[in-house]
């Protein structure tokens, strides 16, 4: 019994995280979700993936095991937002990432803080980029892994994701503000 209350919520899981979001099919399109009122496309050579149910949108690049992960959570209140990405930076530092830099920085039009941490494990260091920001009353998470090696190579990828955000009005404060950047 318990095995299959276990099973049908897996399942109810699955299938409401892939009604989340709508994309093209082949290499994936970008990424719609009308719950958080975005749009995001994919860089070049990166594909769409399934990723975790709390993820609005997930890309792997095709040659590499690099991945990029786009996480919103509408807020009660924007003074939570700190309680939010102090909570999901615990849990890398919990984990044995490094902290190897925090940075204030702009990519785009989007205002927001770029925190790097490494972490070694078999002789191959894994970089991970975090880029936090507000708008409206959803805090929002870029996450880029890419081993050390190949960060160079797609930290650009990872900027051109936020960039490439598209956001349509919501509902939550109203005020206008249009951070994530429309096509220009």
């Amino acid at each position: 019994m318990k095995f299959a209350r276990i099973v049908t919520i897996a399942l109810l899981v699955l299938t409401s995280s892939s009604m989340a979001f709508a994309q093209d099919e082949g290499n994936g399109g970008p990424v719609t979700n009308d719950k958080f009122g975005v749009e995001i496309e994919p860089p070049e050579k990166w594909e769409v993936t399934q990723g975790k149910d709390k993820a609005v949108a997930n890309f792997k690049h095709r040659g590499s095991q690099s991945q990029i992960e786009v996480v919103g959570t509408k807020l009660m209140t924007k003074d939570v937002s700190d309680v939010f990405f102090e909570t999901f930076h615990k849990t890398l530092t919990d984990s044995d990432f490094k902290k190897t830099s925090e940075t204030e920085t702009t990519i785009g039009d989007v205002e927001g803080t770029q925190t790097n941490y490494t972490f070694k494990h078999s002789g191959v260091t894994l970089n991970v980029v975090v880029f936090e920001f507000l708008r409206e009353s959803t805090a929002w998470l870029a996450v880029g892994y890419m081993q050390e090696v190949e960060k160079d190579k797609y930290i650009g990828d990872f900027k051109q994701v936020v960039k490439n955000m598209t956001f349509t009005e919501t509902d939550d404060s109203g005020d206008g503000s249009n951070e994530g950047g429309e096509s220009e």
